[in-house]
Protein backbone atom coordinates (compact mmCIF):
# COMPACT_ATOMS: atom_id res chain seq x y z
CA UNK A 1 0.00 0.00 0.00
CA UNK A 2 1.33 3.42 -1.37
CA UNK A 3 1.37 6.44 1.67
CA UNK A 4 1.88 10.06 0.21
CA UNK A 5 2.82 13.42 1.36
CA UNK A 6 -0.46 14.89 0.04
CA UNK A 7 -4.32 13.44 -0.65
CA UNK A 8 -6.05 13.70 -3.45
CA UNK A 9 -9.18 13.87 -1.54
CA UNK A 10 -10.97 17.72 -2.33
CA UNK A 11 -13.56 19.71 0.08
CA UNK A 12 -14.22 19.25 3.53
CA UNK A 13 -13.37 16.30 3.13
CA UNK A 14 -9.57 17.44 2.49
CA UNK A 15 -9.23 19.66 5.16
CA UNK A 16 -10.30 17.14 7.43
CA UNK A 17 -7.10 14.85 6.78
CA UNK A 18 -4.68 17.50 6.62
CA UNK A 19 -5.86 18.84 9.50
CA UNK A 20 -3.46 18.87 13.05
CA UNK A 21 -3.84 18.16 16.60
CA UNK A 22 -6.80 15.79 17.80
CA UNK A 23 -9.23 14.74 15.51
CA UNK A 24 -11.61 13.59 18.58
CA UNK A 25 -11.61 16.93 19.60
CA UNK A 26 -12.83 18.04 16.36
CA UNK A 27 -14.75 15.11 15.73
CA UNK A 28 -15.77 16.04 19.27
CA UNK A 29 -16.60 19.81 18.10
CA UNK A 30 -19.33 18.62 15.78
CA UNK A 31 -21.97 16.81 18.06
CA UNK A 32 -23.62 16.86 21.80
CA UNK A 33 -21.72 13.51 22.33
CA UNK A 34 -18.39 11.96 20.99
CA UNK A 35 -17.43 8.42 22.17
CA UNK A 36 -14.52 5.63 21.55
CA UNK A 37 -15.99 2.21 20.90
CA UNK A 38 -12.90 -0.01 21.01
CA UNK A 39 -13.13 -3.55 18.80
CA UNK A 40 -9.90 -4.69 19.40
CA UNK A 41 -7.03 -4.15 22.33
CA UNK A 42 -4.03 -6.29 23.02
CA UNK A 43 -0.88 -8.51 21.07
CA UNK A 44 -1.02 -9.00 17.80
CA UNK A 45 0.59 -9.56 14.41
CA UNK A 46 2.13 -5.92 12.69
CA UNK A 47 1.99 -5.70 8.71
CA UNK A 48 5.24 -5.74 7.52
CA UNK A 49 4.15 -1.85 6.53
CA UNK A 50 3.30 -0.90 9.59
CA UNK A 51 6.22 -2.69 11.25
CA UNK A 52 8.30 -0.68 8.18
CA UNK A 53 6.99 2.49 9.18
CA UNK A 54 7.82 1.98 12.99
CA UNK A 55 11.35 1.75 12.09
CA UNK A 56 11.28 -2.32 13.16
CA UNK A 57 12.04 -3.60 9.93
CA UNK A 58 9.83 -7.28 9.37
CA UNK A 59 7.04 -8.61 10.54
CA UNK A 60 6.96 -8.36 14.17
CA UNK A 61 4.40 -8.78 17.11
CA UNK A 62 3.21 -5.72 18.28
CA UNK A 63 0.19 -4.27 20.57
CA UNK A 64 -2.28 -2.84 18.57
CA UNK A 65 -5.69 -0.82 19.49
CA UNK A 66 -8.62 -0.61 16.99
CA UNK A 67 -11.40 1.83 18.01
CA UNK A 68 -14.33 3.54 16.15
CA UNK A 69 -14.88 7.06 16.93
CA UNK A 70 -18.63 8.01 17.22
CA UNK A 71 -20.19 11.58 17.07
CA UNK A 72 -23.53 11.65 18.38
CA UNK A 73 -23.84 7.49 18.35
CA UNK A 74 -23.07 7.91 14.69
CA UNK A 75 -20.14 6.00 13.90
CA UNK A 76 -17.63 8.62 11.56
CA UNK A 77 -13.57 7.09 11.94
CA UNK A 78 -12.05 3.75 12.30
CA UNK A 79 -9.00 4.21 13.85
CA UNK A 80 -5.96 1.43 14.39
CA UNK A 81 -3.13 2.70 16.60
CA UNK A 82 0.31 -0.01 16.85
CA UNK A 83 3.69 -0.18 18.52
CA UNK A 84 6.15 -2.53 19.35
CA UNK A 85 5.33 -4.88 22.33
CA UNK A 86 8.19 -3.41 23.96
CA UNK A 87 7.39 -0.15 23.91
CA UNK A 88 3.74 -1.12 25.10
CA UNK A 89 5.17 -1.86 28.32
CA UNK A 90 7.61 0.94 28.05
CA UNK A 91 7.09 4.66 26.92
CA UNK A 92 3.46 4.11 25.30
CA UNK A 93 2.10 1.72 28.44
CA UNK A 94 -0.16 4.22 28.94
CA UNK A 95 -2.07 3.21 25.68
CA UNK A 96 -2.77 0.15 27.43
CA UNK A 97 -4.80 1.87 29.93
CA UNK A 98 -7.26 3.76 27.80
CA UNK A 99 -10.33 2.07 27.50
CA UNK A 100 -12.94 4.05 26.11
CA UNK A 101 -11.32 7.31 26.26
CA UNK A 102 -9.53 8.92 22.80
CA UNK A 103 -5.58 8.08 22.66
CA UNK A 104 -5.52 11.79 22.27
CA UNK A 105 -5.52 11.89 25.45
CA UNK A 106 -1.92 11.03 25.35
CA UNK A 107 -0.72 11.87 22.34
CA UNK A 108 -1.77 15.78 22.72
CA UNK A 109 -1.94 16.28 26.28
CA UNK A 110 1.50 15.23 27.86
CA UNK A 111 4.48 16.48 26.92
CA UNK A 112 7.80 14.94 24.95
CA UNK A 113 5.58 13.32 22.17
CA UNK A 114 6.33 14.62 18.63
CA UNK A 115 4.67 13.75 15.47
CA UNK A 116 6.17 12.70 12.19
CA UNK A 117 4.28 14.58 8.68
CA UNK A 118 0.85 12.94 8.21
CA UNK A 119 0.86 10.46 5.29
CA UNK A 120 -2.08 9.69 3.04
CA UNK A 121 -3.83 6.68 1.11
CA UNK A 122 -7.39 5.32 -0.72
CA UNK A 123 -7.37 1.91 1.08
CA UNK A 124 -8.36 0.05 -2.36
CA UNK A 125 -11.45 -2.03 -2.29
CA UNK A 126 -10.13 -5.81 -1.92
CA UNK A 127 -6.82 -4.33 -0.72
CA UNK A 128 -5.98 -6.93 3.10
CA UNK A 129 -6.23 -3.31 4.86
CA UNK A 130 -9.20 -2.30 3.38
CA UNK A 131 -11.21 -6.00 3.91
CA UNK A 132 -9.99 -5.66 7.54
CA UNK A 133 -11.18 -2.50 7.92
CA UNK A 134 -14.61 -3.22 6.29
CA UNK A 135 -14.86 -6.63 8.17
CA UNK A 136 -14.40 -4.72 11.81
CA UNK A 137 -16.46 -2.09 10.94
CA UNK A 138 -19.49 -3.58 9.77
CA UNK A 139 -19.00 -5.95 13.43
CA UNK A 140 -19.26 -2.58 14.79
CA UNK A 141 -21.83 -0.58 13.20
CA UNK A 142 -23.66 -3.43 11.15
CA UNK A 143 -23.24 -1.07 8.18
CA UNK A 144 -21.17 -2.59 4.95
CA UNK A 145 -18.85 -0.29 3.36
CA UNK A 146 -19.33 -0.26 -0.39
CA UNK A 147 -17.00 2.89 -1.34
CA UNK A 148 -14.70 2.13 -4.07
CA UNK A 149 -11.70 3.75 -1.92
CA UNK A 150 -11.82 4.48 1.78
CA UNK A 151 -9.61 8.10 2.73
CA UNK A 152 -6.99 7.67 5.11
CA UNK A 153 -4.35 9.13 7.29
CA UNK A 154 -1.23 8.29 9.38
CA UNK A 155 1.40 9.31 11.26
CA UNK A 156 4.08 8.18 13.45
CA UNK A 157 4.48 9.67 16.84
CA UNK A 158 8.01 8.80 19.25
CA UNK A 159 7.73 9.48 23.03
CA UNK A 160 11.11 8.95 24.41
CA UNK A 161 12.67 7.08 21.14
CA UNK A 162 9.81 4.91 21.21
CA UNK A 163 7.36 5.26 18.35
CA UNK A 164 3.42 4.36 17.63
CA UNK A 165 1.72 4.71 14.38
CA UNK A 166 -1.78 5.96 14.18
CA UNK A 167 -4.30 5.52 11.24
CA UNK A 168 -7.25 6.71 10.88
CA UNK A 169 -9.62 5.54 8.33
CA UNK A 170 -12.48 8.43 7.12
CA UNK A 171 -15.04 5.85 6.15
CA UNK A 172 -18.13 7.56 6.43
CA UNK A 173 -19.39 9.58 2.87
CA UNK A 174 -17.14 12.23 1.98
CA UNK A 175 -20.32 15.27 2.79
CA UNK A 176 -20.69 14.23 5.96
CA UNK A 177 -17.28 15.86 6.56
CA UNK A 178 -18.06 19.82 7.11
CA UNK A 179 -16.03 21.69 9.12
CA UNK A 180 -16.65 22.48 12.73
CA UNK A 181 -17.85 26.41 13.15
CA UNK A 182 -16.66 26.68 16.56
CA UNK A 183 -13.40 25.66 17.99
CA UNK A 184 -12.74 22.16 19.37
CA UNK A 185 -14.08 22.59 22.91
CA UNK A 186 -16.59 19.86 24.00
CA UNK A 187 -15.65 17.35 26.87
CA UNK A 188 -15.28 13.66 26.06
CA UNK A 189 -17.82 11.58 26.97
CA UNK A 190 -17.06 8.16 27.69
CA UNK A 191 -18.97 5.35 27.02
CA UNK A 192 -20.71 3.14 29.36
Amino acid sequence: MAWQAFTPARGGLRRWLQASGSLSARLAATGQHFSVQVLAQGRQPLTLDESCALGLGGRRIGYAREVVLRVDGQAMVFARSVTSHADSVGAWRSVRGLGSRPLADVLFKRAGISRAPLAYSQLKRQSPLQRHVASSWQTATGVVLAHPALPARRSVFTRHGATLLVMEVFAVPAGHWRWPQAAPRKIFKQRT
